[in-house]
């Protein structure tokens, strides 16, 4: 009996350029909210000032995206048009 864990297998060539595509739109991502003068992790108010959260970049989904977690829990798209930076105390 091996007591030692087993190794997963290698990546192919394609999942590792798959892996550097998917890291290459977060960078896309994270240069877009620079530009806005936001960053991960940044604190935003919904532009009709019900809504308050976190902004977070999704890692999960086949593609990364953009989302606020929200105070309550729950999971919104971001977008410029309806989130800004929520003012420091």
């Amino acid at each position: 009996m091996n007591s030692h864990p087993s190794t997963p297998p290698p990546l192919s060539l394609q999942d590792k350029l798959d892996r550097i595509a998917y890291e290459r739109d977060v960078l896309a991502l994270q240069q877009e909210l620079a530009r806005h003068g936001l960053r991960e992790g940044d604190a935003v108010l919904a532009l009709d000032g019900l809504a308050r959260g976190r902004l977070t970049i999704s890692r999960g989904d086949a593609a990364p995206r953009l989302h606020v977690l929200t105070d309550n829990g729950a999971l919104a798209d971001f977008s410029f048009a309806h989130w800004r930076r929520a003012c420091r105390p």
